[in-house]
């Protein structure tokens, strides 16, 4: 049994609605073959066995109730459809991930409890060698890959959040941000019932060639074409501006970089009236002098700190449920900080395997309107436009932005947002009646429903 407490922002936040899941896609050159994902699956759980635990929660003596993991001996889940199974569930085997497989493609399913996308491509990378070794080539190299019969170091699973805190951290004092525009409360057209997700194909040659040309990066780049489309929309909003809010990872900056826990921050990035006036080379200078500013290792220490103390005082409302209540206006609040969200790993780096797929996307929710994810393989940029809107408005303007920077992007797909769902572990938690020994009396079972 190992307590959590990194994985509360998540576990506290996650529900029907905003379930905190993520799916990853890889689109293979050939057919799925079931049998050998199947045992490239297995032989990847084996590199990762500290992420094969299920859900639990203990009481204390106090009577209150903190989650935990328990061992999961049971092996990931791997299904032969598109549809996600419930994570957490019987149905994934009570496992926070579970694999599928269809016509071409193979998906990762997580909850973000458990893992992040920096973690992710990890596991990906080990299940594609373990899978294009089985099915292309014996003698495919792993170099920079996971693989079984490593030694895994404990820095793998320790939680950040364990560690020892900076005896001193100094955050640069960052400039006043402008109010933004709500696209929740303020979009020029009506909000759909549910996302949809809308895939864009650039290729990657293309795309750093302009990228560098004007002295920008992926990030800063395409935040800053979010930001002016909405901008382009939203022409009488002053005082109020588009804010690009940003995934940013922490690892570097707490000196954890093999941990497999969601290490997350979150940058702002608003296009101001008197920016949106200024030339492109401009735009982009001033974005990446706010990345910069804002990625300042005290100001990340203090966001990461800061994070769980608030987590902490949470910890001390005695129930589960009080703490989701507690966290229930964060999705409101955070329409209040960003337009948008945006968010890119990097470069996937999928090692020799790599030459055996044709993309990878991503796909997520929150409580923003517009969800960009960006993945970057085989040579190609993915960009998956998450939005809940009536009609294509915000869609074509980004679409516009990405035509006006000479990118030819190609639409491969679009089709209703569908992640994996996570099953009731907060109301669905009983005790066991037959519990003997005093652990067992305090700990409870994840009942599906």
């Amino acid at each position: 049994m190992k307590r959590l407490y990194i994985e509360r922002f998540y576990l506290n936040r996650a529900d029907d609605e905003y379930p905190m899941t993520v799916r990853i896609i890889l689109q293979m050159k050939d057919d799925v073959d079931r049998h050998l994902f199947e045992e490239a699956v297995a032989a990847a759980q084996t590199r990762y066995p500290y992420l094969c635990v299920k859900l639990g929660v203990e009481r204390d003596a106090d009577g209150s109730e903190h989650y935990v993991y328990h061992d999961n001996p049971q092996p990931w889940k791997v299904t032969g459809c598109r549809q996600p199974v419930c994570l957490c569930s019987e149905e994934a085997n009570e496992h926070l991930m579970a694999f599928s497989w269809w016509d071409d493609c193979v998906a990762l399913d997580f909850f973000h409890a458990l893992i992040d996308g920096t973690a992710a491509y990890r596991i990906l990378k080990t299940l594609l060698y373990e899978y294009c070794r089985r099915r292309y080539d014996s003698e495919l190299d792993p170099a920079g890959v996971w693989v079984a019969g490593d030694i895994i170091d404990e820095a793998e699973w320790t939680d950040p959040a364990t560690l020892p805190r900076p005896t001193s951290i100094h955050p640069q004092q960052l400039p006043e941000r402008p109010k933004v525009i709500n696209l929740a409360t303020d979009a020029i057209v009506p909000l759909a019932d549910k996302k949809e997700v809308v895939q864009i194909r650039i290729s990657e040659e293309q795309m750093m060639k302009r990228v560098r040309a004007c002295g920008a990066t992926p990030t800063s780049f395409l935040t800053l074409l979010l930001a002016r489309a909405i901008a382009r929309l939203h022409p009488e909003s002053a005082p109020l501006a588009p804010t690009v809010t940003v995934a940013v990872d922490l690892r570097k900056t707490l000196g954890t970089t093999a941990a497999h826990h969601s290490q997350v921050g979150g940058l702002f990035l608003p296009l101001g009236q008197d920016m949106q006036q200024a030339d492109f080379d401009t735009q982009i200078a001033a974005f990446r002098k706010m990345i910069a500013e804002q990625t300042y290792p005290d100001n990340l220490q203090d966001y990461f700190w800061q994070t769980q103390d608030r987590m902490e005082r949470v910890e001390q409302l005695p129930t589960l449920q009080a703490r989701y209540q507690a966290f229930a206006p964060t999705n409101q609040l955070s329409q209040q900080y960003g337009s948008c969200m945006f968010s890119y790993v990097g470069k996937a780096g999928l090692g020799a395997a790599e030459q055996y797929i044709r993309e990878m996307r991503t796909e997520t929710d929150s409580a923003y309107m517009i969800v960009v994810e960006v993945s970057a393989a085989a040579g190609v940029f993915s960009i998956s436009f998450m939005q809940r809107f009536a009609t294509d408005v915000y869609l074509d303007t980004f679409l516009d932005e990405l035509h006006q920077q000479g990118l030819t992007y190609e639409i491969t797909d679009r089709h209703p947002l569908q992640i994996a769902p996570i099953a009731d572990y907060r109301g669905g938690w009983i005790k066991e009646p037959e519990a003997t020994d005093e652990e067992a009396k305090n700990e409870y079972t994840l009942i599906d429903r």
